[in-house]
């Protein structure tokens, strides 16, 4: 069986370490709650779910002509550029789009670049049904129930598994006003939150090793100025 793949297992793994193997003054309920909590929290801060995302646009999801709500099971866009049509697009904000054209909002034509505003992304051109937009997207973890394995199921990520089994174990003994059982543990959660940014080559700049090397983000191009 593959390590903690399921809720079970891994309310399991944390009954073994409070050495309560069934319940008593900790209910199966919390264990559960706090390993979602847990893998919830790992995935936010490591930035771990990181994927290629390709929408076909419909009409009724189109805002102000120009704006598309992100998905819900999104935390932030990865990398920082967007693709409309296969044509990359750069990030701006309403202000600096404002500051410089004050009619950008009547252009058509196709969009150069993108700002975001809210729960909302929104481009410099009126956009069109039928057209599509990609991205790379830092994803939430889904909620592990029946079979949906932790971290989306992904298979790379399944030695990190145990920090969640960690985190649940602080919550643990919290609730229990154990205080130096609650900070080992918390200690051990946090420290293998680093490791596991170290191991994705997770950095400052939001680059990850995980991240195909050919991807559309990592071209490079070269120009004079001025143009000749």
């Amino acid at each position: 069986m593959v390590m903690y793949a399921t809720a079970a297992t891994l309310l399991t793994g944390v009954r073994r370490l409070i050495n309560e193997v069934t319940a008593k003054f900790w209910l199966d309920t919390d264990i559960n709650a706090w390993v979602l909590e847990g893998l919830e929290d790992i995935a936010h801060e490591t930035h771990c779910l990181r994927t290629w995302k390709t929408y076909t646009i419909e009409a009724d999801k189109i805002f102000d002509e120009r704006e598309l709500r992100f998905p819900s099971d999104f935390i932030a866009i990865d990398e920082g550029k967007i693709y409309y049509n296969d044509v990359c697009c750069y990030p701006t904000t309403q202000a600096k789009l404002s500051n410089y054209d004050s009619e950008w909002r009547d252009h058509e034509g196709s969009p150069s670049e993108y700002y975001t505003r809210g729960d909302m992304y929104g481009f410099n051109r009126q956009i069109s049904a039928g057209d599509t937009v990609k991205f790379y997207i830092i994803e939430r973890a889904e909620e592990i129930a029946g079979s949906v394995a932790p971290f989306n199921g992904d298979y790379r990520l399944i030695n990190f598994r145990k920090l969640a089994i960690w985190y649940a174990a602080s919550q643990c003994w919290e609730k229990k006003n154990e205080d130096i059982k609650a900070q080992r543990y918390e200690n051990k959660y946090l420290n293998g939150l680093e490791r596991m940014k170290v191991l994705l080559g997770i950095d400052m700049d939001g680059v990850s090793q995980m991240i195909p090397t050919d991807s559309l983000s990592h071209f490079v191009v070269e120009e004079t100025w001025p143009p000749q």
